[in-house]
């Protein structure tokens, strides 16, 4: 255990969960915005617009029904600027068709009155959109976000395959490293206890804001 737990280790995987924080927290953000714009072309264009419907259903079915590894695996060979830039955007493009269906849940529990009344003071679609309905939308699905951004953050551990240096990666050198089994088992206490902390102080987090949110 004690090759384990050397200032140098957990310099080390401590550097990893950073940039693994990173990559998570660009990735969120880029997947939001782009699963709002897929909800937003799913759910209200028609007509003349219909073809951007088409086009984000079949977008959102791929990557919902493909494993997010194949994709990262394929990234790699596009992305350019290193381990960071292909990390947010391979996460954040596989992750925005989950996001796309979170968002159109809430956007569906909006109803048509809503419009009607922006309608009738004035409001163009687009700023009912935008000071009505997606303000309601995003809060009614904030646990269902949590949920996927919580799920973003795991999903970090797949750029290992890829030899990003994010927190999976770096436990596993050190894991290999080591010359004794308890050392090996002290990483991987180690590797699931980062990740649970993480985690789960962004469930409290989110909770909290829920709550405020709730009686506000």
């Amino acid at each position: 255990m004690k090759n384990v737990l050397t200032a140098d280790n957990l310099t080390y995987m401590l550097g990893g969960m950073k940039l693994t924080l990173e990559i998570a927290v660009c990735a969120s953000v880029i997947a939001i915005l782009l699963g709002t714009i897929l909800a937003l072309a799913k759910t209200y264009c028609k007509g003349k617009t219909g073809f951007l419907n088409i086009l984000a259903t079949v977008y959102v079915e791929i990557f919902r029904c493909t494993p997010q590894l194949l994709w990262i695996l394929m990234f790699r060979f596009f992305v350019k600027g290193g381990g960071f830039n292909l990390g947010v955007v391979s996460l954040s493009v596989v992750s925005a068709p989950y996001v796309c269906e979170i968002v159109r849940g809430g956007l569906n529990n909006i109803s048509k009155g809503q419009f009607e009344a922006g309608y009738s003071q004035g409001y163009s679609f687009f700023k009912i959109l935008r000071f009505i309905v997606l303000p309601q939308a995003f809060r009614a699905v904030i646990p269902s976000m949590m949920s996927q951004i919580v799920s973003i953050i795991k999903s970090t551990s797949l750029l290992a395959s890829i030899n990003i240096f994010e927190y999976l990666f770096t436990c596993n050198t050190v894991m290999v490293n080591s010359t004794s089994l308890s050392g090996i088992f002290t990483v991987y206490a180690m590797e699931a206890a980062g990740y649970f902390i993480v985690c789960y102080l962004l469930v409290i987090l989110v909770n909290a804001a829920s709550k405020r949110l709730r009686y506000a």
